[in-house]
């Protein structure tokens, strides 16, 4: 072999050998992932001594306390090398035939989505408690960044932009700006309705409405480990969201709301939550006309997590407005 084609093979065992230590469940992808490196007809891809295997398992759970965010780079930098394996001269000697290239690319594929559901799963925990959307049209003249920062000091847990109005790159310096107040803060940013701009700020996910881009799409557009919510008003929407496999589900309007043009979303009350969390394990945030005279039984009837808008954006002091609805949230909980 040839330097580079030598360079590469070699760099995809041991990354094979790295997932190998990181993804172990299912049983299936773990021995699918271990034949891969079992047919490379290589002496260097031969089976260590248990030995020698468990130092490794050891070493490379130590490289990272982010171990999805390794296994997921490792699939990425395994993938460029099998791209340019498949540049080379069919005459080149190389030991990766077509078949095993073909077979190792489908693998991937399976164990990238296992690798990033986790990790997705683990960025979807933190939605609990105060979600606030920050929309430039709901703010009472007041610049979202100044309105996202105060209802961050107030306790909101997650903050999401949904701006209608602006292009993109007027909404990107805006979006990167609560990004980092959410950072300084631990709390979550999440983009409305944009892909784009969900990417280009390093949001922690994107929210879908029912007709927005589809889920399938708007994950080609994100990274592997940011999530996806969408808005729920039924529960025929509700098992539609859970076999597109979304992160969060956002339920309502619970009560009456004008807010964002949803005056003629139809109210479902509190009992769908209970409903809803009986058939997921998956966060559900209650939305929808939710005030401090409500928001107790709206927690008591499942929310994970609660979302408000103008009783918090059009507040005279968004910070104290935050700070009670959290407390609020706290108090049930």
């Amino acid at each position: 072999m040839g330097p580079l084609i030598t360079a590469q093979v070699q760099g995809i065992i041991e990354d094979i050998r790295l997932l190998e230590a990181f993804v172990t469940a299912p049983l299936g992808l773990y021995s699918d992932i271990r034949m891969l490196r079992q047919s490379i007809p290589l002496s260097e891809a031969a089976d260590l001594t248990q030995d020698d295997t468990q130092k490794r398992r050891i070493g490379y759970r130590n490289l990272s306390d982010d171990p999805e965010r390794t296994a997921l780079d490792t699939i990425n930098h395994m993938v460029v090398s099998l791209n340019l394996l498949c540049t080379v001269k069919e005459d080149s000697i190389n030991p990766l035939t077509s078949e095993w290239i073909d077979r190792a690319y489908r693998v991937l594929r399976r164990t990238e989505h296992k690798v990033a559901g986790e990790a997705r799963a683990q960025v979807a925990s933190r939605v609990k408690g105060l979600y606030v959307i920050v929309d430039p049209e709901v703010t009472g003249g007041r610049s979202p960044i100044k309105v996202a920062e105060a209802t961050l000091r107030g306790g909101a847990s997650i903050i999401q932009l949904r701006d209608k109005r602006n292009d993109n790159g007027e909404v990107l310096p805006v979006a990167r700006r609560i990004r980092e107040l959410c950072d300084e803060h631990s709390a979550m940013f999440i983009i409305n309705d944009n892909p784009i701009l969900a990417t280009a700020s390093g949001a922690h996910g994107l929210h879908l409405g029912q007709t927005d881009i589809p889920v399938d799409e708007a994950r080609h557009a994100l990274s592997a480990t940011q999530i996806i919510g969408n808005s729920n008003n039924n529960m025929d929407e509700v098992v539609s969201s859970q076999t597109a496999s979304i992160d969060y589900l956002a339920v309502g309007a619970i009560y009456g709301t004008s807010t964002m043009d949803k005056s003629e979303r139809p109210t479902v009350g509190t009992e769908i939550l209970g409903k809803v969390k009986a058939i997921t394990s998956k966060p559900v945030v209650a939305i929808g006309g939710i005030k401090l005279g409500n928001i107790s039984e709206v927690v008591a009837a499942g929310a994970d997590c609660v979302c408000v808008v103008t009783a918090i954006t059009l507040a005279e002091d968004p910070e104290q407005a935050a700070r009670d609805f959290a407390k609020a949230i706290r108090n049930v909980k």
